[in-house]
């Protein structure tokens, strides 16, 4: 089941995305038991969600298409976005041939301001003149999760989003943390959906990033470093992981960082950013300055 976040009238909605459109579920006969925003259903578990809202589904009568709503961040209010730098080995040799491989992930934290929807924008940071993109696949916790095994990890996701890590390199690289270059305002597009998890193999998929239509980077999750079983046991180790919260996978090879300096072609206003993974879709953000 692929789900939605948009807005009407400022107050987030949750959306069933289908073949005839949109499945506004608060406009619906519904019981009070089904949820009607995307935190309602992340809390309740996706098992549980899944099976109401594939009740109210199937007895729609009426769809919005898709190119007349406003999305919302695909997770608008998650306690923790956690990310996993260096986890493709072609982006590493681009981009930190020095790099040691990990025996651990690398992880750092975006917060909540960074959060943007698709077909949002994304506002440079006017302490920065090297802005760039990094096509991801964002894990959504389902329930909360301490110390899991690695067997059991996938029992605790909810579903799969694209994720944009939007990064100031230049502030990125100022100092030994990366969280200045990483969690600036809107620097965290997520969406255009949540894929729950049932539909698809966490290392199935085939990532795609673009610049201006351009194709930039190309990834699979089954040729991630740590992959998402042992990243989700191991930030359960780490914290406890709560519903709702986000986890950004990294990046395969094609970054602007990556490039010789002669070819760097930093991000300015205008561009348009995309990422796609054929079952969830493509992210679009459009660059902006303030």
């Amino acid at each position: 089941m692929r789900l939605i976040n948009f807005q009407v009238g400022g107050a987030n909605r949750l959306g069933i995305l289908t073949e005839r459109g949109i499945v506004d579920v608060a406009a619906c006969p519904h019981g009070a038991e089904v949820p009607v925003t995307m935190m309602e259903a992340i809390h309740m578990g996706r098992e549980r969600a899944v099976a109401l809202l594939s009740g109210v589904e199937k007895d729609a009568t009426d769809w919005l298409p898709e190119d007349t709503i406003t999305y919302a961040p695909a997770v608008d209010d998650p306690e923790k976005i956690l990310c996993i730098g260096t986890n493709y080995r072609d982006h590493i040799a681009e981009a930190h041939p020095d790099f040691i491989y990990p025996p651990i992930p690398n992880v750092f934290a975006k917060f909540r301001n960074t959060l943007a929807p698709h077909r949002g924008v994304v506002i440079r940071n006017r302490s920065s003149q090297k802005h760039d993109y990094e096509a991801e696949i964002a894990v959504i916790i389902g329930k909360t999760a301490s110390d899991i095994s690695r067997e059991d990890a996938l029992d605790y996701v909810f579903g799969y989003t694209l994720a944009n890590d939007v990064s100031a390199r230049d502030l990125q690289k100022a100092a030994s943390q990366w969280t200045p270059g990483k969690s600036c305002d809107t620097f965290c597009p997520l969406g255009p959906c949540i894929l729950t998890a049932d539909c698809i193999s966490h290392d199935a998929m085939h990532i795609t990033g673009y610049k201006n239509g351009e194709l930039r980077q190309s990834g699979y999750s089954r040729d991630m470093i740590f992959d998402i079983p042992e990243i989700v046991s191991f930030l359960s180790r780490c914290c406890t992981l709560q519903p709702g919260d986000v986890i950004l996978t990294g990046t395969p090879s094609g970054v602007v960082f990556g490039k010789p300096k002669e070819q760097q072609d930093w991000l300015v206003a205008g561009d348009i950013i995309s990422v796609h993974v054929d079952e969830i879709g493509t992210l679009t953000v459009t660059m902006a300055d303030r």
